[in-house]
């Protein structure tokens, strides 16, 4: 498994930083779904990142929802919402990545594009299987709601697994019949394929996020001038 980056640029460990976030609860979904597309758009988007920092930003935010007491609860799941925001941009940003691959047919061919979209629909599953390992090694505040919020997502689906699935069958529609069934020369190829799409995904993922905070920063201001 690959290593992501834990600190953010105060070196403050990701965990802490997400806790502070929750602790302050200051439009926490909002804060935890900036600082995740921060963090993941830092170096490469692949499934081995991805889980990582989901890990830590749902570690850290059980810890910093248990200062609140009973409501804690409420500030947990607003936390994991954001997370479930910031994943649903990493779909999208994975999306770009795919159709600007596919633009170079000589290198990126309907394998490459299977694999691609079964990372895709991986992304629930991980989701829900992080929230689920945190709840183990957590206070059983915490790992109730946790649980509970995987219990929900089950029975009623995810935003990140709504999102993955229209993604995934929308590249399919796209791009399956226009590529080749060439298979990539060896392991080697196909693995510098997948970290090219990572680097690219992270990419456009950094400018999403930027879009979208110029938006919150704009509805922000003016709501001030009202």
């Amino acid at each position: 498994m690959g290593t992501v980056k834990s600190e953010t640029s105060h070196h403050q460990p990701l965990e802490d930083v997400i806790k502070d976030a929750v602790e302050a609860d200051n439009n926490i979904r909002e804060e935890v779904r900036r600082i995740t597309l921060n963090v993941l758009s830092d170096g490469k988007l692949n499934i081995d990142e991805i889980t990582q920092v989901t890990y830590r930003m749902v570690k850290g935010a059980g810890l910093g929802a248990v200062i609140h007491g009973p409501d804690g609860r409420n500030k947990l799941a607003n936390a994991v919402a954001g997370l479930d925001d910031a994943l649903c941009s990493a779909a999208e940003a994975s999306k770009l990545a795919i159709e600007e691959a596919s633009s170079h047919v000589k290198t990126f061919n309907k394998q490459d594009l299977q694999h691609a979209i079964k990372d895709l629909n991986d992304f629930e599953s991980m989701y829900l299987e992080t929230l689920k390992d945190v709840a183990k090694e957590t206070s059983e505040t915490v790992s109730e709601t946790l649980n509970d919020l995987v219990r929900h997502g089950r029975l009623t689906g995810t935003g990140i697994g709504q999102k993955a699935t229209e993604t995934a069958k929308l590249l399919n529609e796209q791009l399956s019949e226009r590529l080749s069934e060439t298979v990539s020369a060896g392991v080697d190829s196909a693995s510098k394929v997948t970290s090219n799409l990572a680097y690219a995904a992270a990419g456009f993922l950094e400018a999403i996020a930027q879009t979208l905070d110029k938006k919150i920063t704009s509805t922000s201001s003016e709501n001030e001038h009202k």
